[in-house]
């Protein structure tokens, strides 16, 4: 079983607990903030959505089309349970997700880290192909080379990181100008993050 296997497997066990969790939380200040600088009514690609609460149930509120993906079948029912109107879900992986339409801003939040060490490098450019000119993209991240395994609700998750110099020169070799990084980013809503990064191309 691959790093993303095993990963995908996970949330499906946890997907219970998870949702009991989120369905308490306000949204992310920063998902806030990203927002306004998407245009009124402007397409969001949603990385590795959940259960598609309390994020995705913000922005549809807020009349942004929305497509959230996730490796997660258990995490996509449960999204598409919540009827949210301009809101679709899909079972998709990042690296191989494919869209005729680009998108106005693209949300990773707590997703891009599942993502195993070798395929990190081509992953900006994947992003970038995603997005409209002027499109924002926002993401969490670790920020330092390494592969490490954590435990949630009593089941084992892989994540992985490069450094936040190199994020930054894969951004900018994507053709995504860095707006915002924030190392050690403090949020009160759903804890701490070694990086927060938003880009915009």
């Amino acid at each position: 079983m691959n790093y993303s296997e095993k990963n995908k497997k996970a949330y499906d066990k946890i997907c219970d607990d998870w949702q009991a969790f989120r369905s308490k939380t306000k949204v992310n200040t920063c998902i806030a903030e990203f927002a306004r600088h998407i245009k009124s009514g402007g397409k969001i690609l949603d990385i590795g959505c959940g259960t598609g609460y309390p994020i995705d149930s913000f922005l549809s509120a807020k009349g942004f089309k929305v497509l959230g993906i996730d490796i997660s079948p258990g995490m996509i029912k449960k999204a598409e349970s919540l009827k949210l109107d301009n809101a679709d879900f899909q079972e998709a992986n990042i690296l191989n997700f494919q869209s005729q339409e680009k998108f106005d801003g693209i949300i990773a939040f707590d997703s891009l880290w599942h993502i195993s060490l070798d395929e990190q490098y081509g992953l900006y450019k994947k992003l970038s192909a995603l997005m409209k000119e002027g499109a924002y993209l926002l993401f969490t991240h670790g920020n330092r080379l390494g592969e490490v395994a954590g435990d949630m609700y009593g089941e084992t998750f892989y994540y992985s990181a490069l450094d936040t110099k190199e994020v930054h020169t894969l951004l900018s070799e994507a053709g995504l100008t860095v707006v915002n990084t924030f190392e050690n980013y403090k949020e009160k809503t759903t804890g701490d993050r070694d990086l927060l990064l938003i880009a915009r191309k």
